[in-house]
């Protein structure tokens, strides 16, 4: 069998392989979406031929499945070590709860920052009704999901948690306040600020700024008064 370029102009790496073409398929879906995505121009900027990725992934929805579970992967890790911190066993009180929801909150904007192109792919399944997100979100881990869950429902019966506000909120309002202050940046620069240079939402001061003063209103917020 004669040789592809791809095979003469590099031995094949399974690991180095699907680590590309995950890489480039994260690209692909976040600028097209699911729909829009198209597997050759993903084999093209990976660099390995199409019917590898069918063979490491199967089709298209399995790439996309493979793509999500890395980046929720990443981002459950970020989650389970800030959560590991708080003992089954400490009690939870207004500082101790306080401290925990700064640092998630700290550590969700650092990574929605430091990773713009999930937040994209979001975008495209939020436009779309979360049709091909439901098909593979049972395959998704959950764990800090769950773990969070716990610690909220511990917090509401220590009154901690604002009576008022449900676990369920709370966890809404922490997953999407970060992720929308970012993805509202340039409509919100542009009503505001216009094009004044001095101005800007995006340097890395002000990106610092907001995510401390998004942590402070969020625990002011949602925790009871003394």
């Amino acid at each position: 069998m004669p040789q592809t370029k791809t095979s003469q102009r590099r031995p094949r790496n399974a690991a180095r392989a699907q680590e590309a073409i995950l890489s480039a398929a994260e690209m692909e879906f976040a600028r097209h979406g699911f729909a829009g995505a198209r597997v050759d121009a993903i084999a093209k900027a990976a660099g390995y031929n199409k019917s590898l990725i069918f063979q490491y992934f199967g089709d298209k929805l399995g790439l996309y499945t493979d793509v999500l579970k890395r980046v929720d992967a990443q981002a459950t890790r970020v989650g389970l070590q800030i959560l590991g911190s708080l003992s089954p066993d400490a009690p939870i009180t207004r500082e101790s709860f306080g401290a925990l929801v700064r640092e998630m909150v700290t550590a969700m904007f650092d990574y929605v920052v430091e990773h713009p192109q999930p937040l994209r792919i979001i975008a495209w399944e939020e436009a779309g009704g979360w049709t091909t997100l439901r098909k593979l979100y049972s395959q998704l881990d959950h764990s800090d999901v769950h773990l969070f869950m716990g610690i909220l429902d511990r917090a509401r019966q220590a009154g901690v948690l604002r009576p008022e506000i449900s676990p369920h909120l709370f966890l809404m309002i922490l997953t999407n306040v970060c992720r929308t202050y970012i993805t509202s940046l340039p409509v919100f620069q542009m009503v505001l600020f216009g094009d004044e240079p001095a101005s800007k939402l995006d340097t890395p001061d002000a990106l610092a700024q907001a995510r401390d003063e998004i942590a402070a209103f969020v625990v002011h917020g949602l925790i009871a008064d003394s």
